[in-house]
């Protein structure tokens, strides 16, 4: 038996809900704080001008000059890395290679360090929809870019670790979404058929993977970065937030 549910006026059953962590289960206002933090810990650590400091900070997305403009805040967890590092070695004139490293090492600190639990905004219905799920006998597992380290944590800030059965990030699947490797070690890890879940996501590559991974439905919401006529095409519906799920 599964948890029925309802999006758009259709009727679902699902025994595993994916859903994707930033811009689905949490909006992404907290990564602004969070990059803020990094520019100033890697401007401290390379002595970098005021002129510098301003530019990294655009550059990771802690200043927003236009809606819209999100830096690299959107990129999955190495890209992010990478690209940082890329970037930095302009600037201080040596290789992105030996800054690697050391941006990692700054990117884990700030992520063991910074105080999630007064930033973090889920989108609306998250929490109360977790835990509906969970009453109703149903599994909960997050697909993300980020690391899955990194994501636990966030879930402990929120108190929400009971209401999360797996986390698959690229540390457990390198492997990025479109491609349905992600859904279906999330599956696996959750001992599911993918024809007994649903995937819920925010971009057009959370609902590729879960359409390629054989979901049963894909439902998009328009929370994070995708758009309605970007999500429509690959979903089952496109909801406004998760309140769209009525569960029961």
């Amino acid at each position: 038996m599964g948890v029925r549910f309802r999006a758009d006026g259709r009727e679902f059953q699902a025994e595993v809900f994916l859903f994707d962590k930033d811009g689905t289960l949490f909006t992404f206002d907290h990564w602004i704080r969070v990059m803020e933090e990094r520019a100033r810990r890697l401007s401290r650590t390379f002595s970098l001008s005021s002129p510098q400091h301003l530019a990294l900070s655009k550059f990771l997305g802690a200043v927003r000059e236009r809606p819209g403009e999100w830096g690299i805040i959107p990129l999955p967890r190495p890209e992010a890395e990478e690209a940082t590092a890329q970037f930095l070695a302009q600037m201080v004139g040596t290789s992105p290679a030996e800054l690697l490293p050391v941006v990692k090492t700054v990117f884990a600190e700030v992520d063991q360090e910074f105080p999630f639990h007064r930033h973090l905004q889920p989108t609306p219905g998250a929490e109360e929809l977790l835990q509906g799920i969970k009453r109703g006998g149903g599994k909960v597992g997050v697909v993300t870019h980020d690391v899955a380290a990194a994501a636990r944590l966030h879930f402990r800030a929120l108190g929400w670790e009971d209401l999360i059965d797996a986390v698959v990030g690229l540390d457990v699947c390198p492997v990025k979404k479109p491609a349905p490797d992600p859904v279906v070690k999330a599956c696996t890890l959750l001992w599911a058929n993918p024809t007994r879940s649903v995937m819920v996501g925010d971009t057009a590559n959370d609902l590729a993977a879960g359409r390629a991974a054989g979901c049963s439905a894909v439902l998009g919401v328009l929370t994070g970065l995708g758009t309605a006529a970007e999500l429509r095409p690959l979903s089952d519906a496109v909801l406004p937030n998760l309140l769209g799920i009525e569960l029961g």
